[in-house]
């Protein structure tokens, strides 16, 4: 990267991108639990595919970020922490500023996601499901 603006306007290009896919992410997954309460079985398939391949695309942008910042030298750890919604360093530019609000946004979505999964996991899997082995 020529200079930490561009690499920061890079960044922050991934972290939007990641922002919708996981804002899809949930939406299918709201649509999964909709057609699990129906037992559409053809819904369910069609719909946990979509849902696999956003995260996929999640994690290949999440891979490119990692490759940004280890080409982000002494700014490396400042931009980690904004990735993490943090406010342990303050934002000199717009840039910074967007990725570390557009990253407590992505983890809020994450979240509610993850709720979501959980009740499904249960529902499908009851006493075996993932989430219950992890509490």
């Amino acid at each position: 990267m020529e200079n930490q603006e561009e690499l920061l306007t890079e960044v922050l290009k991934r972290v939007q991108r990641n922002y919708v896919h996981m804002v899809e992410i949930e939406r299918v997954t709201k649509d999964l639990a909709d057609a699990m309460s129906r037992n559409d079985q053809e819904a369910v398939q069609l719909l946990m595919k979509m849902r696999q391949e956003e995260l996929e695309q999640f994690g290949e942008t999440k891979q490119e970020i990692r490759l940004l910042i280890e080409a982000a030298g002494e700014d490396k750890e400042k931009i980690i922490s904004w990735l993490r919604g943090e406010d342990k360093y303050q934002q000199e530019s717009f840039e910074a500023g967007k990725i570390k609000d557009l990253s407590c946004q992505l983890l809020q979505v994450l979240n509610r996601t993850i709720e979501i999964d959980k009740v499904l996991n249960v529902k499908v899997t009851g006493k075996d499901s993932y989430y219950q082995s992890a509490q």
